[in-house]
């Protein structure tokens, strides 16, 4: 375990560096990936035989003055007595009138949102298309390095949970959002979170994405209000967090995790393969209770990376460049939007 331990230390400030020396870099579409594949697999499935024509509904901060245009602002707030911090990226589009989509976006354990951004490339593809983008920044867990409380061994002195309601308040008061296309999405740790807030926070959040997630069983179990679109991509060399899990520090194999969520959702059948392209394989959970779905790539040979990211990350395995996570993400993203807003 101790070596483990020293394996994954060494890999994570592996990555802190190579993000560092290339922050100045920015991620794209990935031309020529499967950037489409999230919005043919639901034209596939019965959940949506189009894409949805949902309403949007205003946040309490359209009509304000926009501070800026085309940038990432560097922002805090307080949660639970604890100063956090986040950047927010506006596209250039951005009218205070006009209520755009939010993607929260989690980084991993020993990272922060800056490498998240750049590392991602969502920015990029939120000027295109018109949305917004915050990158939240963990504090430090025991271990001395950043992350979230997500539970499994390296929990945070906090409550993220709380944190992300916290900065989703913030932003739909100071910010013109569309209340029914609030989505999250996380890498590692992050994914754990975006897992974690699948369970907590389904009423305010639409659908939810998480890529080489590292899925560690919860207190109390998982008890969401309502069926959740999910969406996993995980490879199957991942060393970090094991397609095959790790049940000596309690993570699940993946299938084993995408059926329990398949179970919550209420879906009738899957898995079924929609997709096999190069080292891209895609299988679905359908049939399920709307607006519930389940979506899985697996990424053969894949290792503990963002798949289509420009800047590849030796110390952490194989990036495959089929596939753009990024693009896909925001596909199944735009497809499922929340069916309904909860009360006040």
């Amino acid at each position: 375990m101790q070596q483990a331990r020293w394996r994954v230390t060494c890999v994570t400030w592996g990555i802190f560096l190579l993000l560092v020396l290339l922050s100045g870099c920015q991620g794209n579409n990935a031309s020529g990936t499967l950037s489409g594949s999230g919005s043919s697999q639901s034209r596939n499935s019965d959940q949506a035989t189009t894409a949805p024509t949902v309403a949007s509904q205003k946040s309490p901060g359209c009509g304000q003055p926009a501070p800026a245009r085309g940038t990432t602002l560097v922002e805090t707030l307080q949660s639970g007595g604890v100063t956090r911090s986040y950047r927010l990226h506006i596209p250039p589009g951005y009218q205070p009138d006009q209520p755009l989509p939010l993607v929260l976006n989690f980084h991993g354990h020993g990272s922060n949102g800056k490498q998240q951004e750049t590392y991602t490339g969502f920015s990029s593809l939120a000027d295109r298309d018109d949305f917004l983008v915050a990158y939240p920044d963990g504090v430090l867990a025991p271990d001395g390095k950043t992350g979230w409380n997500a539970y499994g061994p390296h929990p945070t002195p906090v409550d993220d949970v709380r944190f992300t309601s916290d900065l989703l308040q913030t932003l739909e008061r100071d910010w013109c959002l569309d209340l029914r296309r609030i989505f999250a999405t996380g890498l590692s740790n992050g994914g754990g979170l975006t897992a974690l807030l699948a369970c907590r926070l389904s009423t305010q959040i639409a659908a939810f994405a998480a890529v080489s997630g590292a899925f560690y069983p919860l207190p109390g179990g998982c008890h969401p209000q309502r069926s959740v679109p999910i969406l996993e991509i995980h490879g199957t060399g991942d060393f970090i967090v094991p397609y095959e899990g790790m049940p000596s520090v309690g993570l699940p194999p993946i299938p084993q995790w995408l059926e329990e969520w398949a179970k919550r959702d209420g879906c009738q059948q899957g898995p079924t393969v929609f997709l096999t392209q190069g080292d891209i394989t895609g299988e679905a959970w359908s049939h399920c209770t709307a607006p519930g779905l389940v979506v899985h790539y697996r990424v053969t040979g894949g290792g503990h990376t963002w798949p289509g990211s420009p800047i590849p990350v030796p110390y952490l395995g194989k990036t495959t460049h089929t596939l753009s996570a990024t693009a896909v993400i925001w596909q199944f993203f735009m497809d499922h939007p929340l069916p309904s807003i909860k009360a006040a």
